[in-house]
């Protein structure tokens, strides 16, 4: 025995040690608390819904619910935002599973041996709303959360704190911080820009059970907490749990809840115990059961997301918002005789000039249109955009004011061509553009770095114009790696000296490029294509969108679109007339619209929309 105990102690300081080389430095809290006592929900108000944000718009889903063409387009019946938190009634039974058709939940985690079901379950919570109310998916981290609050394995948390701590420090990505229940990784180095953020009053308790099931048909999910009795670990998925009346307990669990379903007497709760567990990780939990209406419920409105997690789809000179919880917003930066940032409102009744803005290099003038990126370096701004000379030239701009600064030129009077620019999955800035010489070239600069380094050999030659095609995509990306360094394939469509687009890819770790499909024709030497990955096929995080590429042809927009199983191409449609570039192309979080700002031959620009066709946004007449 004496000596099971030594091999026990030498154990347990080998992983102390192992944990210290390992982890970053965290707040001191005890690992031995007892559960917090959760709020009655007879304690909490009843929600005042006319104060409240108005919800995302049930016509958010429609092309969610069509996404298997792009030229489809559907009708949800469901109530209107204004109307969905005031209605009298509410239906007897959602699941966000399954919400006209769509799925807005996340894969089921699994928390390993710790008590981490708070982080968990919050956790959900934030990424749910993030799909919910922008579209998009992206897995936040629980270790984040975890680790953040300064708990070990055996930890216990509540919902409150654990809310408080996200509204104080944001949630980073999965693979800013992998979650495991035996070691602990440290944050990335650009946490601070790759965090989504919740604002004070955006989350609240929730008491009474008619306002938590009108809450989860308006706005979303809710995290509950109930009494952990032992035989709920034995269920199976038949059917709906209630406790036995017998077994006894080891606490409370945390969990989320994804909808509820009146004629089975029950909550639906997505359990954080793994995909093997109940119904596929899921659990029919019957009402008044185990304390889980008796103690408040917590809901979340308004998510502030990162561009991180918005970066694969925008491209070009227009870009989403990058603060601020709505995601009808986007801005635009102009270069040439329109100098200036301006901010739209994606209802068509609102544009602002933001700021002029000078985009010129001593006596050279910009050509074309610059490209954005939102980054994660404390969510600055950084545009790239060609001279007359063959000198590209980039300017940064910090996330709430403040003057562009150029920091950064490739001279040498080399490139002639539209650059597209991305941030890599690694952090690092990759621009993709033509030379002179018509070889198409790949440049990085490091995180911190403000110098282009040029990657040998070019990636191809033949080329006749480029642009802001180039994509970050989710393709070949592991997001459970628990090194966090997994990178998607980058993908960028270029115009060959046959007139031709072509596809050229490579893997996210590698430096090798390969020739992918060709397509189109008769297209001309000076206008750019412009590509962003959709969301519109993806089931889940770990499934990947297609693309979708628009680019100007004798005077009208064709509209590509790539499926990401066949990998081929079609023309879905021809749109517009007198249409000489087009510069940006967006995907946005309200109806999942997709916007782009096009150039006329007379000089003029128009911003327009797509929801299942191409048409003249009403925000076109403040663009002029």
């Amino acid at each position: 025995m004496i000596l099971l105990l030594l091999l026990l102690l030498s154990t347990w300081l080998a992983l102390l040690a192992l944990d210290a080389a390992t982890v970053e430095a965290i707040p001191d809290r005890s690992s031995k608390l007892s559960w917090p006592l959760p709020k009655l929900a007879a304690s909490v108000p009843a929600v005042d819904w006319d104060a409240l944000p108005l919800p995302p718009r049930d016509s958010s889903l429609a092309l969610l619910a069509a996404n298997k063409s792009p030229n489809s387009k559907s009708i949800i019946t469901s109530s209107s935002g204004e109307e969905a938190g005031k209605r009298k009634e509410v239906p007897g039974a959602v699941d966000w599973r399954n919400r006209s058709g769509v799925n807005f939940i996340t894969t089921v985690q699994d928390q390993g041996k710790c008590q981490s079901c708070w982080a968990f379950a919050v956790t959900a919570l934030v990424e749910t709303q993030i799909r919910i109310e922008h579209g998009v998916w992206s897995k936040r981290s629980e270790a984040d959360v975890h680790h953040g609050m300064g708990a070990l394995c055996e930890t216990t948390g509540n919902v409150e704190d654990t809310l408080g701590l996200i509204e104080r420090e944001g949630i980073a990505d999965w693979a800013c911080r992998p979650y495991s229940d035996s070691l602990r990784a440290e944050g990335c180095a650009d946490r601070s820009g790759r965090t989504t953020r919740i604002g004070e009053g955006n989350w609240r308790a929730i008491g009474g059970i008619e306002d938590q099931k009108r809450w989860i048909d308006t706005y979303g999910p809710v995290v509950a907490t109930f009494v952990l009795y032992d035989d709920f670990g034995g269920y199976n998925g038949s059917g709906v749990y209630n406790w036995d009346g017998k077994t006894g307990n080891t606490g409370n669990h945390i969990a989320l809840v994804v909808g509820y379903d009146d004629a089975m007497g029950a909550w639906i709760v997505k359990n954080s115990w793994g995909g093997g567990w109940g119904d596929r990780g899921f659990a029919y939990f019957g009402y008044e059961n185990a304390n889980i209406d008796m103690w408040a419920k917590y809901g979340l409105a308004g998510v502030d997301v990162d561009p991180w997690a918005r970066r694969r789809h925008w491209s070009g000179n227009m870009f989403l918002a990058g603060n601020g919880t709505r995601s009808d917003e986007f801005d635009v930066l102009f270069g040439g005789s329109q100098s200036g940032l301006f901010k739209m409102s994606e209802n068509g009744e609102s544009v602002t000039r933001l700021e002029t803005v000078e985009v010129v290099d001593g006596d050279m003038k910009i050509v074309g249109q610059p490209a954005v990126v939102s980054t994660s370096f404390e969510r600055e701004l950084h545009a790239v955009a060609i001279d007359e000379e063959g000198n590209l030239h980039q300017w940064v701009r910090d996330e709430t004011s403040g003057p562009w600064s150029k920091v950064s030129s490739v001279s040498g009077n080399n490139i002639d061509g539209f650059p597209g620019l991305v941030q890599s999955d690694d952090s690092a800035l990759v621009m993709v553009v033509r030379h002179k010489d018509g070889t198409l070239n790949e440049y990085r600069q490091e995180p911190n770095s403000r110098t282009w380094r040029l990657i040998e050999p070019p990636i191809s030659s033949g080329i006749l114009q480029s642009g802001p095609a180039l994509v970050q995509s989710n393709i070949g990306l592991d997001i459970y790696g628990l090194t966090g360094s997994s990178s998607g394939n980058l993908y960028t469509v270029v115009v060959r000296d046959d007139g031709r687009m072509q596809l050229f890819w490579r893997e996210g770790n590698a430096t090798t490029w390969k020739a992918g499909e060709t397509f189109g024709s008769d297209v001309p030497l000076d206008t750019p294509p412009v590509m962003v990955q959709d969301y519109l096929s993806a089931n889940d995080e770990l499934s990947v969108g297609g693309f979708q590429l628009a680019i100007a042809v004798n005077g009208t927009v064709q509209h590509w679109t790539r499926d990401s199983k066949t990998e081929n191409w079609s023309l879905r449609e021809n749109a517009g007339s007198d249409v000489r570039h087009v510069w940006s192309l967006v995907q946005t979080g309200v109806e999942n619209k997709m916007h782009m700002v096009v150039e006329l031959f007379e000089g003029d620009f128009e911003l327009w929309e797509w929801q299942g066709r191409w048409g003249l946004s009403k925000s076109s007449r403040q663009m002029g």
